[in-house]
């Protein structure tokens, strides 16, 4: 443009100046991370709704929407073993208003038998906090002739009996085969698509026994349908404080707890990991969480911080990988 007269030129850099500064405006900021949250956030859920994380994740999702003031919207993406929802979390914005509960079986398990993930559970993920834990059992029919763990595997010691898991590659077939290495036993392993389908064949006798989590079969123990032989934790469960653990019968090394957890996508700020975890740490001194997580039969994690999670994590994958090969346990 040419400017030739005074008034011109006034004008013309006056538009040359505006024409500068425009682009500034027109592109969006980036919003800092210490306003976090300015919108609605995404929970998303690798499993489909009414499962065990799907319950915490909707409890935890009441609390934090009350918490920041902002809505956090569950997203259940089940499919894969998990893998969907991870992968989907592990591409997002790292911008914080993308979150995944992140649970033992898909995030620690699933790599051990998948030859292909569409995630790395340590590059991929910022750990936030380890929120509960879910112990596995093994249950026989109360009506059956097993009355104690050392009946089961005397019995499965002289003739192969059938021992059902909701699905080849999940917590329960890691459990399992952690129980037969330690007991030195081998059972006709059955997969269902569920634990209610399984827990239907054992209560009818015609499956010797099954893995499942403490929650998961609770309800049918109280009911005495079911009878719960062994926790696979260090420690008895408060809801079955009658029940032994594998190792108070001499089955060592074979603890199996799932866990449930929060992440967030990697390189997500710092200072929103940190408003996160500190919320998650009073969701769990709340009475009200305490009760809600009681009725689930859920237990709080003692120790919740950001560097005992991903501690968590990596120790898991090692100890997974090494028991999915020695074991040859593969996926469906």
């Amino acid at each position: 443009m040419h400017c030739k007269h005074k008034l011109v030129a006034s004008l013309c850099i006056a538009g040359s100046v505006l024409a500068a500064a425009a682009p500034s405006f027109a592109q969006p900021r980036a919003e800092a991370p210490a306003l976090w949250p300015t919108r609605p956030v995404k929970l998303v859920v690798p499993t489909a709704p009414g499962q065990a994380s799907d319950a915490l994740a909707r409890l935890l999702a009441d609390n934090f929407s009350k918490a920041f003031g902002k809505s956090f919207v569950v997203d259940n993406r089940p499919g894969a073993g998990g893998s969907i929802g991870l992968g989907g979390v592990a591409t997002a914005a790292p911008d914080g208003y993308t979150l995944v509960i992140a649970s033992s079986g898909p995030l620690t398990m699933s790599p051990a038998v998948y030859a292909k993930q569409s995630f790395d559970p340590i590059k991929d993920f910022e750990p936030i906090a380890n929120i509960a834990l879910t112990p596995q059992l093994i249950a026989v029919s109360s009506a059956g002739p097993y009355k104690t763990l050392a009946d089961l595997t005397a019995a499965a010691k002289q003739r192969s009996l059938p021992f059902a898991i909701p699905s080849l590659g999940s917590t329960a077939h890691f459990a399992y085969a952690a129980y037969a290495r330690s007991a030195k036993v081998d059972f006709n392993l059955i997969p269902f698509r569920s634990n209610v389908q399984g827990a239907s064949q054992v209560m009818a006798g015609d499956v010797a026994a099954m893995y499942d989590t403490v929650p998961g079969a609770l309800s049918l123990i109280k009911a005495g349908k079911l009878r719960a032989v062994a926790v696979a934790a260090t420690q008895r469960s408060p809801f079955l404080p009658d029940t032994p653990t594998l190792a108070e019968q001499g089955v060592a090394g074979a603890e199996v707890v799932g866990w449930i957890g929060l992440a967030a996508p990697a390189g997500t700020p710092a200072v929103i990991l940190d408003k996160l975890n500190a919320q998650v740490r009073t969701f769990l001194d709340s009475v009200a969480t305490q009760e809600s997580l009681k009725g689930m039969a859920f237990v709080a994690v003692e120790d919740s911080s950001r560097s005992a999670f991903a501690k968590t994590i990596r120790s898991e994958l090692t100890r997974w990988a090494k028991l999915a090969k020695e074991a040859n346990i593969r996926a469906e």
